[in-house]
Parts: structure tokens; sequence; C-alpha cells
């Protein structure tokens, strides 16, 4: 998420000014939802975006900047993964960028899969990195038959204007895996980053996985983990899994997924959002589901308070999802404003040839669409 950094450096709390919090109101969708349908844009190639995952939303003071992950084909042959990138000053009304902010890499651990973009912007930075984004790759499926998901670790890209983005140069681009997080495990995975800057340090939150055991069988990590760093580059694990973000405080495989952070330097706080996965058999759409998205905060990035209601929760009679919700909701600061960006699963306006899993075998003629919701925002 992109986000100027704060004036206060909290590497020094005594010089920090904190405002009173006030009066805090609740999240509701923004109508009409939703503001962008999957595969309904065409690109110069004739080619289309086909889905509509891992969005992330910032406002640059003038407009706003989406990223996220998308095949690029067409229904029938969806094509190669990109991240996308689109501008709206509305976000009702969004320009595409024609060139994707990022592809697949030619080679190596990046080739098959491009996803979960957080995207940061520092000012002070040289002329060729002012924006920074973290993402999910992979090249293979997570190598042991307990699992179906990707081989995912974490990369960094640099881009002077945030439009398109190269790889640093270290490690085709890999700055972080599970053997990095969870030394003591078997193996494991990373994915989701969410990035921020606060003061001169980047800090990252991201979803982990570690298991140990025949073919992997135990997991015996899962949580929101935690690290820092002097330049988005080298990372310094704080936690991981946070301890205060899991479940079951005793349980180090109890924890959740797909952060978003904000943080509110008035007030020195930092809000989190992460997905809830529980209870989500009443959606007709079975692929990655959430029953809606949880709050926390913070006063130090390391202790959480977890809210016990859900910022938003699936409606099945609301627009741009009645079929459910897609995992990962992002939120961007505009003034005192909280801007949710959300994945919903739609049987409105589908595009020919769409459609969205129910069951293994089974499907039905469906869409993806990005909805808002917002918290404390002007009408």
């Amino acid at each position: 998420m992109v986000q100027d950094a704060p004036a206060i450096d909290l590497d020094a709390p005594d010089q920090q000014q904190c405002l009173p919090q006030g009066a805090i109101g609740s999240f509701y969708r923004r109508q009409p939802n939703p503001k962008m349908v999957a595969g309904t844009h065409t690109f110069a190639d004739n080619q289309l975006d086909t889905a509509i995952t891992d969005p992330d939303l910032t406002w640059d003071g003038t407009k706003w900047h989406l990223y996220y992950q998308s095949p690029h084909g067409t229904f029938s042959v969806p094509g190669p993964r990109v991240i996308r990138h689109a501008t709206s000053t509305d976000l009702s009304t969004w320009s595409f960028q024609e060139q994707p902010a990022l592809t697949v890499g030619a080679s190596g651990w990046d080739s098959t899969h491009v996803a979960a973009p957080s995207v940061v912007y520092n000012a002070n930075a040289p002329a060729d990195r002012k924006f920074v984004m973290l993402y999910s790759g992979a090249s293979q499926m997570f190598p042991h038959p307990n699992y179906t998901f990707p081989d995912y670790a974490i990369g960094a890209a640099i881009s002077a204007d945030g439009n398109t983005f190269t790889r640093v140069a270290s490690n085709g681009g890999k700055v972080l895996d599970a053997n990095a997080v969870y030394p003591v495990s078997t193996d494991g995975t990373v994915a989701d980053p969410e990035i921020i800057l606060v003061g001169s340090t980047y800090h990252l939150w991201f979803s982990s996985f570690g298991c140990s055991g025949s073919n992997c069988a135990t997991r015996d990590r899962y949580g929101i983990a935690h690290a820092t760093s002097a330049d988005a580059v080298t990372w310094t694990i704080q936690e991981a899994p946070v301890s205060s973000l899991l479940a079951t405080a005793s349980m180090l495989g109890s924890g959740r997924s797909q952060p978003s952070v904000v943080y509110d330097e008035p007030h020195c706080r930092y809000e989190m959002w992460m997905a809830d996965q529980s209870n989500v058999s009443s959606q007709p759409v079975k692929s990655n589901n959430m029953t809606g998205v949880l709050h926390a905060k913070s006063a130090t990035g390391t202790s959480w308070t977890v809210d016990t209601m859900r910022d938003v929760t699936w409606d099945s009679t609301a627009s741009g999802e009645h079929l459910g919700l897609l995992t990962g909701a992002d939120v961007a600061l505009k003034g005192t404003g909280r801007y949710m960006v959300y994945v919903g699963f739609d049987d409105q306006n589908v595009p020919s040839g769409s459609t969205l899993p129910t069951g293994p075998s089974t499907s039905v003629a469906g869409v993806m669409t990005l909805n808002l919701a917002t918290r404390d925002a002007p009408p």
C-alpha cells in the first residue's frame, strides 16, 4: 500500500505527539457496487483481465492507484498471470495501464505465479526506486501431496513512477522465503505481503505457513508474520507468527492470513484487516472464500488487539457479491477516511464465457468483481 512517510520517526518515541482517538464509525458498502467487473475492459492486444484478485489500493493526493493480479487472455484461454495497475479519481471510473506493472519471471522462482502486490512510496529513496512493490511469486505447486497451493515466496521490485516495476537485482527479486521465517519447520510458504513505511523503517506483514512430519502433514506454524527493513530488500523477522494475532494464544498454528495495514500518524496507531475464512459453506462459489474482514489495532505494530466483530461480513443480497467473497481485502487512507476494496463473486452482468467453481467439477455463470466499503469517509 502506498503511504507517505510520516514526519514522526517511530524509532524515536519521545518525539511523538499523539492525538486522542475520537469516535470511530462503521464500514458501509458504497453504492453502486461493483466498482469494476473482471473481463469487461479490452486491452490494445484484444485480450482481457479475466479475474480480479489481491487488490492493493492507495491515494496519492490526486488520484487512486489500484494494483491487482489476473490472468491476461480470454475466459477460454486465460493466458499468463500479470499484476495490473489502474488509476481513478472517483473509485468508479478506471483508466487501465496497457503494460502490466509486473509479469511472471522468464525463469526462476516466480516463473508461473506473481500475485498479491503491495506498493509503498518513499519520497526520500533514490529516483529509480521511489516505489517498491512486494509480491508473492512461485514456479511450482507446494512439493507435498497434502497441499494444493503454489509454493510461494516473496519478491521485491522497484519503479520510478509506480507504473512498471523491475525486480531488485539480488536473487532474481526474491527477498524472503519460508526457510528464513520458519527454520525449525520442514517446509512452508510465505505470501500476501503488506508493506508500509513508518519513519525510516519499512514494515512488512505477510501470511506464513510452516509444516513438519511425514509429507509435511503437521501444520505447526500458521499466521501473520512481521518483519522490518531499512531498504525493503533485506528483512529482519520480528515475530512469526505474531502471537497477539493468533486465534488461540498457545497454538502457533491458529493464526490468520492476508493482512492489510495502515499507520494512522496523528493518533500513533496501526490498524490491520485480515481475512476471516470461518463458516463459508453457505457461499455458492467455492474458491478460497472468506466470511468477511476482521479488524485489529496496535500502538506499536507488534502487540495487537483483535476486534470480535467483523468490519465487513458477506451479504448474499449485496450487489457485487451474490455468490460469495474471495479472501483478501485492502484498506487505504485518504484524510480520516478508510477505503476498503474487496473482491466478490457475482451472478449479474456476467461476461460471455465467464464461470466460477461451485465444486470440484461443477461451475456456474459468474464473474469476479471489485467492491468498495468505507469508514469515516465523505459520502
